[in-house]
């Protein structure tokens, strides 16, 4: 399996960034491959609103987001991690905004989907949706979100349930690319039930 992990804050080693690298760890654990793209180092230009690529399926645009289409297209699964401010940060609007070509192309049918959204309130459950949107619109299999509170850079790594959730998640995307697209017996409840049988923390959604 092809983990393609998307990273859209900001700040270096900003905390869903920790939080899409610890789902790659879980992946390459069960066997698969990783790769991780950070949006803050590419040159994306905006989405200019032409709407041609819903008829070419190309972009017309030439800049970072070409090399990014092939990679998503050459995936099995994709891994979104995106702070939240009054909702998701600048660069992953302006990334979700450019990858029109690729649903309008039926590239990302069938891949395996993981939001990963870190803040604080609600701002979370809204920035969680997006992503779900992202994957239903591209008929992906949406797995698990991951819902991370914290604030300073980095400091999600202080929190044990969501480190071990995020890992547990990665393990879960290679079971369920191994059965097809399918999930397997192990993961036929909410990934919360493993929190509390495997390490016994919480059974909560809320990390």
């Amino acid at each position: 399996m092809k983990a393609l992990g998307i990273v859209c804050t900001p700040r270096v080693g900003g905390n869903s960034e920790v939080l899409v690298q610890q789902v790659l760890a879980g992946v390459k654990e069960a066997g698969g491959e990783s790769e991780i793209i950070l949006i803050r180092d590419k040159n994306i230009h905006p989405c200019d609103g032409c709407l041609s690529c819903a008829i070419t399926e190309k972009c017309h645009i030439k800049d970072d987001m070409q090399d990014i289409y092939e990679k998503m297209a050459a995936s099995d699964g994709i891994i979104i991690g995106a702070p939240t401010y009054y909702t998701m940060g600048g660069l992953g609007v302006n990334f979700l905004d450019r990858t029109l070509p690729v649903t309008a192309a039926g590239k990302l049918v069938n891949k395996l989907g993981v939001g990963i959204a870190v803040g604080y309130g609600i701002a979370i459950d809204g920035v969680l949706g997006v992503l779900r949107r992202f994957f239903t619109y591209n008929h992906m299999l949406c797995m698990e979100g991951i819902a991370g509170s914290a604030f300073k850079p980095g400091e999600i790594k202080q929190k044990e349930r969501t480190m071990k959730f995020a890992w547990e998640v990665g393990q879960m995307m290679v079971a369920c690319h191994k059965e097809g697209g399918k999930f397997p017996k192990e993961y036929a409840f909410p990934v919360a039930k493993i929190m509390s049988q495997k390490y016994g923390l919480p059974s909560v959604y809320t990390h």
